[in-house]
């Protein structure tokens, strides 16, 4: 006899997906940032053009310490994610990558340092 089915564990991949996940959301923002960089330098001063540029800027920052924090399995690279996931998915374009990056980030187990015994 087989005993009672328990629900599985998510899969150890998910914290792979997640550093694919942030990797791609940090070049797609950094991108972003780097052309309302250049187009405010290159004499774009209106306040609009600042503010995209400005919030850009802010949700690349966001995606850079998200990706730093899962690649070195910091104990709070889990609510980084999550922030730069809610943060990239008020984007329009960013809700593609946005959701994905929420929802692994919440279900990945091995974000945490490995304890030793």
């Amino acid at each position: 006899m087989q005993p009672p089915s328990s629900p599985q564990a998510p899969a150890s991949g998910l914290r792979i997906f997640l550093v694919v996940a942030l990797a791609i959301a940090t070049l797609v923002t950094g991108l972003f940032a780097l052309f309302g960089v250049l187009g405010v330098a290159r004499g774009a001063n209106n306040s609009g053009y600042l503010t995209l540029a400005g919030a850009f800027a802010v949700l690349f920052a966001g995606s850079v310490i998200a990706l730093v924090g899962v690649s070195i399995r910091a104990p709070w690279s889990r609510m980084a994610a999550i922030l730069a996931g809610v943060a990239v998915s008020m984007t329009c374009v960013g809700s593609v990558l946005g959701i994905p990056i929420i929802v692994a980030a919440a279900q990945a187990q091995d974000l945490g340092r490995p304890r030793t015994a």
